[in-house]
């Protein structure tokens, strides 16, 4: 197997050089990590509190390093569940806030592209909301309508990540340690919300549906029941700073699922969700863009 090393040596990315900063045994981790992204394969359990949370993002680092070579540079970032207020008087059971992730410039797909069912370890088509980022004025925006002004817009987003954790258990911060599982994303046409009172409003109260090529509806729902998508843009630019970046214009950043998710195969997980049928999964979004629904399609490949 290729050291972590070389690998690193072999791409010049702007990320920081962090791969000296890990033990011998984080390095031979991200090794394993990067055979097991290519591979599809689950991960072998990382033992319980052998990572703190900011190890486990100093491994994904340099795990994400490696993965450049063959999958881009860095197209956005993406954010773990978690509800309004959580994080806002300090850390919460030994987290310091939001899982935050990286999405390969390689995974962001246009609305209409093919996965293989066999794609992956476990995967799953997921009601997901994205936001693109318009200039760096981001950084330092202050209220919600700077954030909004400093955003080109919003898209339609379908995410299919690959769980490559196991059921066994581990490490509670193996999912930080292996970037959130990050392998696709589905990007639908760019809506335009203006910087505005009611531009927030209708981005706080508009509705959607998860169909199959057939019309039958998998999924649905309203955003003001799943989140606030500035307040989680907020959230996502503030953990990105924390760890030493900036976000960037074109950057598109994942907010996570809106309430439905159909995994393709069974597996051991999610064994009380129904899963995905049919071969075209479309997310639409109502009275979010003036201009009627939007949508956005993945074709599995079965």
């Amino acid at each position: 197997m290729i050291g972590i090393t070389s690998i690193l040596m072999g791409y010049g990315c702007t990320f920081p050089p962090v791969a000296q900063q890990l033990s011998p045994d984080q390095k031979e981790l991200v090794s394993a990590f990067v055979e097991n992204y290519r591979t599809s394969t689950p991960i072998t359990p990382i033992p319980p509190d052998s990572l703190t949370e900011s190890e486990a993002y100093q491994v994904a680092d340099a795990y994400v390093q490696a993965l450049m070579l063959t999958e881009g540079p860095v197209g956005g970032y993406k954010v773990g569940t978690f509800e309004a207020g959580l994080y806002d008087d300090g850390p919460v059971d030994g987290w310091s806030g939001p899982v935050t992730a990286i999405m390969f410039a390689g995974g962001l797909h246009q609305s209409g592209h093919h996965v293989s069912v066999d794609c992956c370890n476990f995967t799953f088509v997921e009601s997901d909301f994205a936001a693109e980022v318009g200039n760096e004025s981001i950084n330092e925006a202050i209220t919600d309508l700077e954030i909004l002004a400093a955003l080109k817009g919003f898209h339609p987003f379908i995410e299919m990540p690959d769980i490559l954790t196991t059921a066994a258990g581990g490490s509670e911060f193996s999912g930080i340690a292996t970037n959130y599982d990050f392998r696709n994303g589905i990007l639908g046409d760019l809506i335009v919300v203006p910087a505005t009172r009611a531009g927030l409003d209708r981005l706080n109260s508009f509705s959607y549906k998860m169909t199959n090529e057939y019309g039958v509806v998998l999924g649905e729902g309203n955003i003001r029941d799943a989140y606030e998508p500035v307040y989680r843009v907020r959230a996502i630019r503030d953990r990105i700073l924390e760890r030493g970046r900036r976000l960037k214009a074109g950057d598109i950043l994942s907010l996570g699922n809106m309430g439905t998710i159909r995994p393709l195969k069974p597996g051991v997980f999610m064994l009380g969700r129904p899963r995905f049928e049919g071969n075209i999964g479309t997310v639409t979004y109502y009275d979010l863009d003036p201009d009627g629904p939007a949508s956005v399609s993945v074709y599995i490949d079965r």
